[in-house]
């Protein structure tokens, strides 16, 4: 199976076999865009190229045989919305899930509407590029766009139509909220479920690809959605944690919930049909150590390129040398609204004593929004999956056991986005009669990790500190106002 993993930085390809197992891989960032500041924008061509790069790369390595490739399937970045025109042609770069420009057009909906992420994207559309916008034949996300591309299908799922005007009972485009919204209906996609083929390679793409035509194209979905699906996380009760661009909480429930309070927490469709989970999410954390390494990390890099090893085990092993808390250094990472702070800085702090709390910040975001997740859902959660890059790091892996204070499995595939879509790829191929048969054959879990306890007692304080002092900022405005 063909997976394409389509995410915020960059597309990862890679190839599985019928029991889950890597086969190969490739991955390509996307190029650095200076962009104002609260603005995130991507032009759509960047993820099919990175396909085409990316998987052209496989098949000349010979790692892989064309003739063998089965199926293709793929998760993507989720609430990131443009329009095209009649003839499929992009009339605006996308906005991403991290653009700001929402707010100001949306707060007269949120209660009406709830948390619908692209609407506000595409109201600000409509309302700054009305001449663009008049020719609008349809609303995309990034899948539909890459599904074009593959096949021809202007197609999306639920898992990507929950953030527009998705029904949350029916699962189908709900004529209300288009009204709400002033967004027609036959704006829209059409609606298929994950797993389901929804059409075959056509030679144009194929030829790009390196690729054999006719290569059935199963649908996937949000990469949230394949991520639990590749943990095994389908159960109510079940959650996962994935270390990403961002930190992603996620809690299987009986269905779709109202949040409690001001905390943005997102109730959405699994892949699998009938299953929910709700959601929280700290944007950035992982692009925060990104951050420190591109501005702070020149000799770092230099000496990674010499000696060929990973710039992050390097920035981890300083780190290392700090004691858990950063000796009081904590970092809040809500830069992506430009409200981060660092708090209880002092003479004594270290490169190292940054990075750890750049670390630290990340697990902390998981442990505030489970505690959330817990609380709404009426749960208490023991065993914790987790996937995503920051599980490459056993010293990241056993910081979050540590923080958590409970047992963590951690995968054989960290990429689980990758994985999941695997599954409903193969599962729509009928290879697998079940989805949960699929699990059991292509998902293993290598590593555990359980709670240091006087790591635990330090966390615990810290925790309490960080949960407040986030919640506060974020309800303040930004000091620094327009600056």
């Amino acid at each position: 199976m063909c997976v394409f993993d389509v995410g915020t930085t960059g597309t990862r390809t890679m190839i599985f076999d019928i029991n889950g197992k890597e086969i190969a891989r490739a991955y390509e960032e996307y190029p650095v865009v200076e962009q104002p500041v609260g603005i995130s924008e991507q032009d759509p061509i960047i993820w099919w190229n990175a396909i085409k790069s990316t998987c052209n790369k496989i098949v000349k390595s010979g790692v892989i045989d064309p003739n063998d490739i089965i199926g293709i399937s793929a998760a993507f970045q989720r609430a990131t919305t443009t329009i095209i025109d009649i003839n499929g042609e992009v009339l605006y770069p996308a906005l991403t899930w991290m653009d700001e420009r929402e707010e100001t057009n949306f707060k007269g909906f949120l209660e009406e509407g709830g948390l619908r992420r692209a609407i506000p994207k595409i109201l600000w559309l409509k309302n700054n590029e009305s001449e663009l916008f008049n020719k609008t034949f349809k609303i995309i996300s990034t899948d539909s766009y890459i599904y074009m591309k593959l096949c021809g299908a202007c197609v999306t799922d639920p898992t990507n139509g929950i953030y527009s005007i998705l029904n949350m009972e029916t699962l189908q485009w709900d004529a209300g909220l288009a009204d709400l919204y002033n967004l027609p209906l036959n704006l829209w996609p059409e609606l298929n479920t994950p797993g389901e083929i929804i059409g075959e390679l056509t030679n144009e793409a194929a030829k790009s690809l390196g690729l054999n035509p006719n290569i059935p194209i199963i649908m996937g979905g949000g990469d949230q959605q394949c991520a639990a699906l590749s943990l095994g996380v389908i159960n109510k009760g079940q959650a996962k944690v994935t270390f990403g661009t961002g930190t992603f909480v996620d809690l299987i429930v009986d269905g779709p919930m109202k949040p409690a309070g001001d905390v943005p927490i997102f109730s959405l469709p699994h892949v699998i049909r009938g299953k929910w989970f709700i959601e929280g999410t700290m944007p950035g954390t992982g692009t925060a150590l990104k951050w420190f390494k591109d501005n702070f990390s020149q000799l770092q890099i230099k000496e990674s390129e010499e000696l060929n090893r990973n710039i992050y085990d390097i920035l981890t092993k300083e780190a290392e040398q700090v004691s858990p808390g950063s000796a009081g250094l904590l970092f809040i990472p809500l830069y992506i609204f430009r409200k981060g702070t660092i708090h209880g800085l002092s003479l004594n702090h270290t490169r190292g004593h940054m990075i750890r709390a750049i670390m630290e910040s990340a697990v902390l975001s998981a442990q505030m929004y489970l505690n959330i997740l817990e609380g709404m859902g009426k749960v208490k959660i023991d065993e914790l999956k987790v996937d995503g890059g920051g599980m490459n790091s056993d010293f990241w892996a056993q910081m979050l056991a540590d923080v958590m204070f409970k047992k963590i499995m951690i995968p054989e595939i960290k990429d689980g986005a990758a994985l999941g879509a695997a599954i409903l790829g193969f599962y729509g191929l009928g290879k697998y009669n079940s989805i949960e048969d699929a699990i059991e054959k292509m998902v293993r879990f290598t590593d555990v990790k359980n709670p240091n306890k006087e790591n635990s007692k330090i966390y615990k304080k810290l925790g309490r500190i960080f949960m407040s002092t986030v919640l506060e900022i974020n309800e303040k405005k930004r000091i620094t106002k327009n600056i």
